[in-house]
């Protein structure tokens, strides 16, 4: 196997994508300092694994990105990839090249390839353990590690070693073992727990089993006869109930037969009343219409009167006002036709104006021409002639040269056009396509900008949501250890309270069956509630006390001990409630004793207790003093003379007359059951609240882990839509360039032409103005000849007739003057008479709308008093009619009223027998109710009994069990087997299947902890087995390694002895390693004292030593010749050359002799400030100090 090719793209200064081919034997890898030639050995050792920032020379793990310099920006992501050649499958993969690729984005975030499937480090790490290529590994040595690895302690040498040796996966392996040892002691002590504590169940349960069985004999024969005795009851009252139900049907019948019959006369009477009720609304409403239509007809005949009356008023206006308005529109007719006169003469007389206006200009003008004589006007014509002919000449002149001009242009025009079309084509069509690239390109980086927020964000949510997962996890399962020990703790003492297992056996005996004695009220310890502060105090106070019985009477108490005389159920103290006489310290005893510090107070004063035995606690602790410790107790008893005994918190007694007791407490049974009831309290609430806070977090895990598995999806399917996103971006980012290049090329071509271009535009258009203005001229200056010349001639014809002439012309000039004046006069005229006839005419018109508003008043109101008057003559008609209508419906109504008033007296009559017919159907009905629900409820508690406690019905224990002949006999048989079956509750009984569950999990768990044993035995076994075979190989490795030493040593030096040793060598397993050398004409010292080169050379030695002995595929070596001098860098060389067969060699050096035994030389430039570039060079290319002098094959990918 060998490193056949290795790509970098954004580590460290690599910004570009850089490939590295390696040949099988020796590659050389010159630049000079600075240049990032070593950045090449770390990115081997990061693409393996390597974890340590500081190793890479950074100070976290994101510094190794290319970080950007003066011309590029900071780069957010960085890859390597190595290629290894796998043939001899060196490596323990089925490929013939294997390929590790290791990604880190800016964010932190680190992925791993292998064979481009994404793997973990961890499978990165095995697959190169024990392979020689490790991290530990002597075989890739950075700039500084030959250094460390001498100034290093011993024992920190030692994993050169044990990678040599092959050991490390034994070492992780035994990591690995002891973690299952630590698990396997954690579960075997688990499970010793719960065996003992299942122990201590088993002897309770067994006797609550037997119990459990003979109570079921005995049920199952009170059942039989209890059901049988119900059934035969139920048939019984089933009888009677279905006599007392149809007798209540029939009464139910009767009943509802009159209540029927009396609702309907009910109803009856009611809808009498009413319409007795609506006639008298009517006739009272009926009255008050004839009272208002009498007044109605009163008021209409005084209306008709006056209407008359203002009719004829009326009249009279409208025949005046209709003889205005005739008058009004003759007079408006005669104006508007005076009116169109006087348009018609100012319209005429308007045209007349201008007429003369007209012939007067033009004989102004007439006359102007002949205010000069025609001799002078002659010759100034003929002056302006000539300099018109001048004028001519100069402007022909300068269009000829213009268009001489012109046609030069044209012709150089006609290339630059055709040029320039060409060019704006092919640029309008680059800048089309730049146009679509950019869009492209826009849109691609925005989209991969988006992706990598959300990969970022996904990221950082799926890492808030693993910590979040991991702590609910870490949470729930101390909740579920927390809550089974809680459950089993309280159930043990559960157990151990229901079987009063902490009592003495006739305590317990008394208890257990104090059903079947009277008076037993308890036990004391059961009765006392003790805070948990006094615990050991009060069980101090109180002694065997704690377990004596508390009873009514005296003779409950006799009932006790023959009870456990009879039974053989041992002794018992017995407290009757009767005879014990309370014991108190007085008020001023108590005041002395509150005086004392750490007092704290009386004991029966500090415990809580039914009221019925205050007389026996008093007697029992109503005497006895409670201090805070021996100091204080001590200070009271004192202070009370020793006449009262006193109890400190931690369990010493000073007693009445001065003795002591104290010491080491151990609790007893006594003191137990006081601790457990209150534990018990406190394990009933633990339980309660922590099986609440797990279903909290169980929901929260679930949640957990369903949001980390959307997360993980998310995020899979965002790295591969960024990864095909970056290619697809570089390929547009190519073709933009490419583009943009072009594109800039056209226009500085085009900008030539376009400055060609513009210049002829400027040409052109100052030719067309030149020329339009030349030709403008030409026409006007033949214009004015024409005319001057028309001139001329005119003046000399006329010359003799031109003084008679403008004499004529003046006269006709006065002649309009004088007519346009009369002409206006006449004008102004008009217009003033039209102006008074529109007045006038206005008048007329506002005084015919006013007439014609008042004619419209007047007939509107004339014609509502025609309608107001015909109306009201048929309402006094109709008012007449209502009236006598009125009159015939009032006495009908008040006849009807009549009729109904004594209908309504009969029906009265007959509702009140009805009613009492119905009250003696109802007191039949409740004597037939009050029978029928006695025998109802009798049926449903007995067919509730059955169903709550057989689970039975009717029907079903019909079926099952016979009825009795004698039920009153079997009735007295169960009698007498609830009283057996009392005497021997309470009955545990769960307590069989509890037994049976118990016994089989305690079996199981005998069997799974000697399992367990021996699986720790087993572990113990696999773990020295282990490092027997690590001390084997590490010292067969050593040795190899010490005696290769012993003979590269003097052959690199040219003589001199070194030695490694061992610094325990009885501690195989963790024995350090010292390195010793004695270079030639030197004492044997140790490595710390030698000079920089003498350290490097031993390094190398080693390192030589090391491949002899464990060859390996490749090797590393980042100028670990620096210190050497010439002759040592030449010995190093020729070294180098006896390993190439087997092992492959990658050398950073700046060195010639070094450069001189490689078979390939790489070159790592800075070309561009802080990126490194690679270059193929030439051995006479490299100067002295690394530099590289010429550039040849340059390689960039």
């Amino acid at each position: 196997m060998y490193l056949k090719r290795m790509e970098l793209a954004g580590f460290k200064s690599f910004a570009n994508r850089t490939v590295i081919d390696f040949e099988e034997n020796i590659t050389a890898i010159v630049g000079p300092n600075g240049s990032g030639k070593s950045n090449i050995t770390e990115a081997i050792r990061w693409v393996l694994g390597e974890q340590s920032v500081k190793s890479l020379r950074g100070g976290k793990m994101p510094d190794i990105i290319f970080a950007g310099s003066d011309s590029r920006k900071a780069l957010n992501l960085a890859e390597v990839t190595i290629v290894l050649a796998n043939e001899d499958h060196y490596l323990p993969l089925d490929y013939n090249e294997v390929s590790v690729t290791r990604r880190i984005s800016r964010s932190g975030e680190s992925e791993y390839f292998l064979n481009k499937q994404a793997c973990r480090l961890r499978d990165i790490q095995e697959l190169f353990m024990d392979s020689g290529l490790g991290k530990e590994s002597f075989s890739i040595i950075s700039q500084g590690k030959v250094e460390a690895i001498f100034s290093s302690k011993p024992e920190d040498r030692r994993g050169i070693f044990e990678e040599a040796a092959g050991v490390l996966k034994y070492k992780q392996r035994k990591k690995q073992a002891e973690q299952k040892l630590f698990e396997t002691e954690d579960n075997l002590n688990r499970v010793q727990d719960i065996v003992y504590e299942l122990e201590e169940q088993l002897a309770p349960l067994a006797s609550q089993s037997a119990d459990a069985r003979t109570y079921l004999g005995l049920k199952e024969t009170f059942t039989q006869l209890e059901v049988a005795y119900i059934v035969t009851e139920m048939i019984e009252a089933k009888t009677i109930y279905d006599h007392t139900t149809q007798q209540l049907t029939t009464v139910k019948q009767q009943l509802h037969e009159m209540t029927e019959k009396l609702v309907r006369e009910e109803s009856l009477i009611d809808t009498l009343r009413q319409r007795r009720t609506r006639l008298d609304d009517t006739l009272e409403s009926q009255n008050e219409q004839h009272l208002a239509l009498v007044e109605a007809l009163k008021q209409a005949q005084g209306q008709r009167e006056v209407l008359l009356e203002r009719s004829k008023h009326t009249e009279k206006s409208t025949t005046e006002y209709q003889e205005n308005l005739e008058s009004i529109e003759e007079k408006l007719l005669s104006l508007n036709h005076e009116k169109a006169t006087c348009l018609a003469n100012l319209s005429q007389k308007n045209r007349e104006v201008q007429q003369l206006e007209k012939e007067l200009a033009d004989g102004e003008k007439n006359l102007a021409l002949y205010q000069k004589t025609a001799k002078e006007l002659i010759e100034e014509l003929r002056s302006k002639y000539v300099d018109y002919l001048q004028q001519q000449a100069s402007v022909s002149n300068e269009l000829k040269y213009l268009e001489r001009q012109y046609q030069q242009e044209m012709i150089q025009n006609q290339h630059v056009v055709t040029k320039q079309a060409a060019l704006k084509e092919e640029l309008t069509d680059k800048e089309a396509r730049y146009q679509v690239v950019a869009t492209q390109l826009q849109l691609k980086q925005e989209e991969l900008a988006e992706q990598r927020t959300q990969y970022a964000q996904t990221k950082e949510k799926l890492m808030q949501r693993q910590q979040e997962f991991s702590e609910s996890q870490r949470k729930m399962f101390q909740l579920i250890k927390e809550l089974q020990q809680a459950k089993a703790r309280e159930k043990s003492l559960q157990e151990i309270k229901e079987n009063y297992s902490g009592f003495y056996q006739g305590t317990r005996t008394i208890l257990q069956h104090r059903k079947e004695l009277t008076g037993i009220v308890g036990a004391v310890a059961e009765l006392v509630n003790v805070p948990s502060d006094y615990t050991l105090a009060i069980e101090t106070a109180l002694g065997n006390a704690a377990q004596h019985l508390i009873v009514e009477t005296e003779a409950d108490a006799r009932q006790g001990i023959a009870f456990l005389k009879r039974n053989q159920g041992g002794r018992g103290t017995f407290l009757p409630i009767t005879t014990i006489q309370p014991r108190q310290i007085s008020d001023m005893v108590q005041q002395q004793a509150a005086q004392v510090e750490g007092y704290v107070g009386v004991a029966s004063q500090l415990v809580a207790y039914p009221e019925s035995i205050a007389g026996v606690i008093a007697n029992l602790l109503g005497t006895t003093f409670i201090a805070q410790d021996l100091a204080s107790g001590n200070a009271l008893a004192r202070q009370l003379h020793y006449r009262y005994r006193v109890v400190t918190l931690e369990g010493d007694v000073m007693h009445a007359g001065g003795s002591m007791t104290g010491g080491a407490t151990r609790r007893g049974q006594q003191g137990s059951l006081f601790s457990q009831t209150n534990e018990l309290q406190q394990l009933t609430h633990s339980v309660a609240r922590l099986s609440e806070r797990l279903l909290v977090v169980e929901k929260q895990v679930k949640q957990f882990e369903a949001m980390i598995e959307e997360s993980r999806t998310q995020l899979e399917s965002l790295r591969h839509a960024g990864e095909e996103g970056k290619m697809t971006e570089q390929d547009i980012r190519n073709q933009e360039q490419q583009l943009r290049l072009e594109i800039e090329r056209l226009k500085k071509e085009l900008k030539v032409f376009t400055y060609e271009n513009q210049h002829l535009q400027e040409f052109l258009t100052t030719y067309e103005e030149q020329k339009e203005q030349g030709e403008a001229s030409q026409k006007e200056i033949e214009h004015q000849l024409a005319t001057i010349n028309e001139e001329i001639q005119l003046l000399t014809t006329q010359e003799d007739h031109f003084e008679e002439n403008r004499q004529k012309m003046a006269q006709e000039v006065a002649a309009y003057q004088a007519r346009l004046a009369v002409a206006k006069e006449q004008g102004l005229h008009l217009r003033q008479t039209i102006e008074a006839l529109n007045r006038n005419i206005e008048e007329q018109e506002n005084r015919q709308r006013l007439i014609e508003q008042h004619l419209a008043h007047l007939t509107t109101d004339f014609s509502n008093n025609g309608v107001t008057e015909e109306s009201l003559n048929e309402q006094i008609e109709e008012y007449l009619l209502q009236k006598e209508t009125l009159q015939t419906t009032l006495k009908n109504m008040r006849d009807e009223r009549s009729e109904i008033q004594t209908t309504i007296r009969e029906k009265e009559q007959l509702l009140s027998q009805a009613n009492q017919q119905q009250k003696a159907l109802l007191e039949e009905k409740t004597a037939v109710e009050v029978e029928n629900s006695r025998v109802g409820i009798l049926l449903d508690n007995r067919l509730d009994y059955l169903q709550e406690s057989y689970q039975l019905s009717f029907d079903q224990a019909k079926a099952m069990y016979e009825v009795l002949e004698h039920p009153e006999k079997e009735k007295e048989k169960i009698q007498a087997l609830r009283q057996e079956m009392a005497a021997l509750e309470p009955v545990n009984l769960q307590a069989i299947d509890q037994f049976e569950q118990v016994k089989e999990r305690y079996d199981f768990l005998t069997g799974q902890q000697q399992d367990l044993i021996s699986a720790k035995d087993q572990l113990f076994e696999t773990m020295s087995e282990m490092d027997e075979e690590v001390k084997s190989r590490f010292k067969e490795v050593f040795e190899g390694i010490r005696n290769e030493f012993q003979t590269v040593f003097p052959n690199m030096f040219g003589g001199g002895r070194a030695e490694l040793i061992l610094t325990d060598p009885t501690d195989l397993l963790h024995t350090g390693i010292e390195i010793e050398a004695q270079p030639p004409g030197k004492k044997l010292q140790n490595l710390s004292l030698l000079s920089g080169g003498e350290r490097a050379l031993t390094a190398i030695a080693l390192l030589f030593s090391i491949i002899q002995v464990r060859p390996v595929p490749f090797c590393v070596l980042d100028e670990v010749e620096a210190a050497l001098d010439e002759a040592n860098v030449l010995r190093f060389g020729r070294y180098l050359r006896t390993f190439e067969k087997d092992t492959q060699f990658i050398v950073v050096t700046h060195r010639k002799g070094t450069m001189e035994s490689a078979d390939m030389l790489y070159g790592v430039t800075m070309a561009e400030s802080g990126v490194s570039k690679l270059v193929s060079v030439r051995l006479e290319e490299i100067a002295q100090n690394g530099q590289i002098q010429v550039l040849e094959g340059e390689r960039n990918d």
